[in-house]
């Protein structure tokens, strides 16, 4: 039998525990194996609530914070890849692309989740790993000959306001699955209380219910029909 494995793609570190959260540890709890990218350390993230040990870089103090989110989570495999912070919109997309193959070709994911083009926050770096993953998910893809992966970007609701947008960016897209995660509000918590370091981002979700007891998802492949309804799991399509 083949092995229910998910992939996360993400730029940063914290990105993990801003996302999905509640579906990544329901796929756990649900037998799934689970693996994470972060693309860099964060070393050009928030430092004032950093406490660095004497010759500990801000990139080493939340590397940490990543292993600690994803201890939490259950994450059977972490890859944190050493690209500068802010830089990934600048490497050439076919290098990044590649890098995110590599993974997938190795950990053989069924089901691989990542930004949507609007990167949540317009962030050139989420905008350049939803590029490249959904580049290497296609290639990936077409090389399969017994799993059918299935590609889904996180999102949001077209309302919620990002009060501090980071650049031009579409609109996000249009739920087509909402999960009800509101047994895993704890893990949620635990999981953004783990990067101490970025606390003045992810504090005010605390009080976001919307976002504390619902995950959304966008399904890019495959395609959802027009008529097709909204579904309430990624795992069981």
């Amino acid at each position: 039998m083949q092995t229910k494995r998910l992939l996360a793609v993400w730029a940063h570190p914290d990105d993990e525990a801003f996302g999905p959260v509640g579906t990544m540890r329901l796929a756990v709890d649900q037998g799934w194996q689970t693996a994470v990218i972060s693309a860099t350390r964060g070393d050009a993230g928030k430092s004032e609530a950093a406490h660095l040990a004497p010759g500990q870089t801000l990139g080493d103090f939340r590397e940490n914070e990543l292993r600690c989110s994803c201890g939490v989570l259950g994450v059977s495999q972490l890859h944190v890849w050493r690209h500068a912070d802010g830089s990934l919109h600048d490497l050439p997309p076919e290098l990044l692309a590649e890098q995110v193959l590599a993974v997938m070709r190795d950990w053989q994911p069924t089901i691989v989740i990542t930004f949507g083009p609007d990167g949540v926050t317009g962030h050139p770096d989420h905008i350049a790993i939803s590029r490249a993953t959904e580049t290497a998910f296609t290639r990936y893809r077409e090389e399969q000959t017994t799993i059918q992966p299935r590609l889904y970007y996180n999102t949001i609701p077209a309302d919620r306001v990002i009060e501090h947008p980071m650049g031009d960016a579409p609109p996000p897209k249009p739920a087509t699955t909402v999960i009800d995660v509101s047994a895993y509000e704890t893990i949620k918590r635990e999981a953004l209380c783990c990067h101490e370091s970025q606390r003045a981002d992810w504090e005010p979700l605390l009080a976001d219910r919307d976002w504390l007891l619902i995950d959304r998802m966008f399904r890019v492949f495959p395609p959802v029909a027009p008529d097709e309804p909204v579904a309430s799991t990624i795992f069981d399509e």
